[in-house]
């Protein structure tokens, strides 16, 4: 088929066997045994005439196709003996990014010590498109409509507040009394004057007194042990802050739908060695262990 192709580019057999380092006569035979195999003439050669005939034509382009997939197949699978070089830029959210990646970025780095590792956490929006970051961590799917986002964790999540800030107002025994409260959660503010709650059968709207929006959950944190009200966390960052009594959970006993963990990339990088490396890695890991407070992708 290479032979054909280069024969049909050079404009004779003869011609297509010097380049291809093939004896004329063993190239003759190379295309008699294509045209058998495909069951037509493909060219027209004789001292006057070197072309195409019409089923050679519809061929060449198959072939042509066919060729180029065979070539990036072998190119793959020799690739991948090499090792991993140059840079993988890694964005990830504040805390949930942080931990995750502490917990499994050792593995990774020790199975490809030559790949050089960019990570930006905390560091607000990153545009894949606008190639700030190869690869990014990021909670929730929203946004993630033109990219190939791969879930890897369940972040559990919970409601708590300072004993002093509870002291304050009537008891919180159900959903309904968190109404008119001050609250502190994550993520821009999509109704002004109201808290989300995701409780696990649907997300529960409930009216706020005031409302504090923050991407960093560790200022979240800090605020509710302040007094400043209710604070929805990922439980692992609240707990010593609920074993030392700064913070009581509210509503314990209401279940609350975890934040996900995705990582996202754009679908033109998803054949790059570095990115698929790491995205297997990430995958295999989530499956075998999590970090403290992270749940495993179901």
């Amino acid at each position: 088929m290479r032979l054909f192709i280069k024969a049909v580019e050079l404009g004779g057999l003869t011609l297509a066997a010097d380049v291809l380092d093939i004896p004329k006569a063993s190239a003759s035979r190379q295309l008699q045994r294509l045209e058998a195999s495909v069951g037509h003439v493909l060219l027209h050669r004789g001292s006057a005439r070197f072309a195409l005939t019409e089923e050679g034509r519809q061929f060449f382009e198959t072939a042509v196709d066919m060729l180029r997939a065979v070539d990036r197949a072998l190119s793959n699978l020799y690739a991948d003996g090499r090792a991993l070089t140059g840079r993988l830029r890694i964005a990830a959210p504040a805390y949930a990014g942080r931990q995750f990646l502490a917990a499994h970025l050792p593995a990774f780095m020790a199975v490809h010590p030559q790949l050089q590792l960019s990570i930006e956490v905390g560091s607000g929006h990153v545009d894949l498109f606008r190639d700030e970051a190869d690869v990014m961590l990021r909670l929730g799917r929203e946004g993630c409509e033109e990219l190939v986002a791969r879930r890897l964790a369940t972040v559990p999540m919970l409601l708590c507040a300072s004993a002093s800030y509870l002291a304050r107002g009537a008891a919180i025994t159900t959903l309904s009394d968190l109404a008119g409260h001050a609250f502190l959660c994550g993520g821009a503010q999509r109704r002004v004057g109201e808290m989300t709650v995701p409780t696990a059968n649907h997300p529960r709207h409930v009216a706020a007194a005031t409302a504090v929006h923050s991407n960093d959950p560790e200022l979240l944190l800090e605020l509710a042990c302040a007094g400043q009200g209710i604070a929805l966390l990922p439980c692992a960052l609240a707990e010593p802050a609920l074993e030392r009594g700064d913070l009581t959970a509210v509503l314990p006993a209401v279940p609350l739908a975890g934040e996900e963990l995705h990582l996202v990339y754009l679908p033109g990088r998803r054949n790059s060695r570095k990115i698929k490396a790491f995205v297997e890695h990430l995958l295999a890991a989530t499956r075998t262990q999590a970090p403290l407070g992270i749940g495993h992708p179901s």
